[in-house]
């Protein structure tokens, strides 16, 4: 739990609050497909009232936080579309978790890892042999 102390008492932000808030964040990330829109669809369902504690673990699942010295440790385990540069989307989704926490919690991060599990590859025909790569996924080492 991260703990902000203000002059009239304490704001407690539980790690499933930041993990939401984060899965938010990746769900606006271009090039980022690993339940892009499960994470949205459980998210909405979440807020219309429809709270089931196994939709909660599903939708941030791919989403670990640690708290270490009262700051957040985030790491993301994301699958990517095939073409997007593997820096430029960790930074980008660094930076967005990182402004975002800051601007809306009020949080500091301490670290944000991101752990590239896969790429997806584009649906792609070749007529001559009919062979058909969909929603392929390699692991990345």
């Amino acid at each position: 739990m991260q703990t902000i102390k203000t002059d009239l008492g304490e704001i407690n932000i539980t790690k499933e609050t930041i993990e939401i808030m984060v899965s938010l964040n990746l769900a606006d990330v271009k090039g980022v497909v690993s339940s892009r829109k499960s994470i949205i669809k459980e998210i909405t369902d979440m807020l219309k009232g429809d709270i089931i504690e196994n939709k909660i673990e599903k939708a941030v699942r791919t989403i670990k936080v640690e708290i270490k010295e009262n700051k957040p440790l985030i790491n993301l385990y994301i699958i990517i579309k095939y073409g997007v540069r593997m820096p430029d989307i960790a930074w980008d989704i660094q930076n967005r978790v990182k402004d975002n926490l800051l601007k809306k919690l009020g949080i500091k991060i301490n670290k944000i890892d991101i752990h590239i599990q896969g790429i997806q590859f584009p649906k792609k025909t070749q007529s001559k042999k009919n062979l058909v790569a969909s929603n392929l996924f390699v692991e990345v080492f």
